[in-house]
């Protein structure tokens, strides 16, 4: 969820020099909720989403992870280290290839040094950054600046710059992922996204994305409507 600057990537690179390797293919699971604390996983290429299964029965994404980030992230906010009960679903969004420590071993690094503390504690607290940033999306009132709201965050995330003012994004996210990250309905959601596309905000070219942010900046100064 933190991203930083390619000295601060070597930092956290180095908490899994000792670490092994796993790949694991699109929509596969990696955690399951309620599972024990067992290893703790650096994402090196790809994306997982943590999503959570409603009383109704629904899935809820809850938030997505991509290369140079830790998880499981919800455990990053509490350290506990042999008491835990994994809290989300992760899985696999893409094919993604992973590195991973027993939490025992990872733990040992954590402390090894003030260094390693120093580095951890600091992707803790990005990580807490960026969660906030999403739950500032979640609190505006009118549902089309929720989705303005988001669009910073999945280009920060996902996107890839192909000319001036336009991103877009590296995987495909489906409205009821959009939904689920913005905190409205799917219907709503898709109604949005075409009204979004009218405006020239949006464009969605094979099933991915293209923000233009100048136009979406130009939007979020407008009033709600």
């Amino acid at each position: 969820m933190a991203r930083g600057s390619s000295a601060y990537q070597a930092r956290i690179e180095k908490l899994f020099i000792n670490a092994s390797v796993k790949n694991y293919p699109k929509n596969q699971l990696i955690y399951y909720a309620g599972d024990e604390l067992a290893q703790i996983y650096l994402i090196k290429e790809g994306y997982v989403k943590a999503y959570t299964i409603l009383n109704s029965g629904d899935m809820r994404t809850i938030f997505l992870l991509g290369p140079g980030d830790i998880f499981p992230i919800d455990f990053s906010t509490t350290m506990d280290w042999h008491n835990y009960k994994v809290k989300y679903f992760y899985q696999a969004l893409t094919d993604v290839k992973l590195q991973y420590l027993p939490v025992d071993s990872f733990k040992n690094t954590v402390e090894a040094s003030t260094e390693n503390m120093s580095t951890y504690m600091a992707y803790m607290s990005a990580s807490n950054a960026a969660i906030m940033k999403q739950l500032e999306v979640m609190k505006s009132k009118k549902a089309i600046n929720k989705v303005l709201m988001l669009l910073p965050y999945l280009i920060t995330k996902f996107g890839e710059q192909i000319r001036p003012n336009a991103y877009r994004l590296k995987i495909k996210l489906s409205h009821q992922e959009i939904a689920d990250l913005s905190g409205v309905t799917r219907e709503t959601t898709t109604t949005l996204v075409k009204q979004l596309e009218k405006r020239g905000i949006l464009q969605q070219i094979k099933g991915r994305l293209i923000i233009y942010t100048k136009r979406r900046r130009k939007q979020a100064r407008k009033k709600p409507y």
